[in-house]
């Protein structure tokens, strides 16, 4: 389970390398957009036993967003994967056992 977060964190570094592409959103979010791929957004949701890290992926024309996520517990770490409509924004529950995502 921790390769899914060391993952995530690999992604979230590779697709935020150049300094003039990245745009922070204010807060714990950080933004990124690359023509044929789409558009990268990511955002930590704290709760009082958990850190839970949201990578969503917009594609271009519109298609559905790609939702990934990981739940840090004080014991473990559980990933989770789903999908939105365009438009719409992933939302990670950690508190719920076993986590899920949500659209927003």
């Amino acid at each position: 389970m921790r390769v899914f977060g060391v993952a995530f964190a690999a992604l979230a570094w590779l697709l935020i390398p150049d300094p003039g592409c990245a745009q922070q959103a204010g807060g714990d979010a950080t933004t990124a957009e690359q023509g044929g791929i789409g558009r990268v957004q990511t955002h930590i949701e704290k709760s009082d036993q958990a850190l839970g890290v949201v990578i969503q992926l917009a594609r271009p024309g519109g298609a559905n967003v790609e939702c990934n996520g990981v739940c840090y517990l004080p014991s473990s770490s559980k990933p989770v994967a789903w999908k939105c409509e365009a438009a719409r924004k992933c939302d990670l529950h950690c508190t719920i056992n076993p986590p899920v995502g949500s659209c927003n």
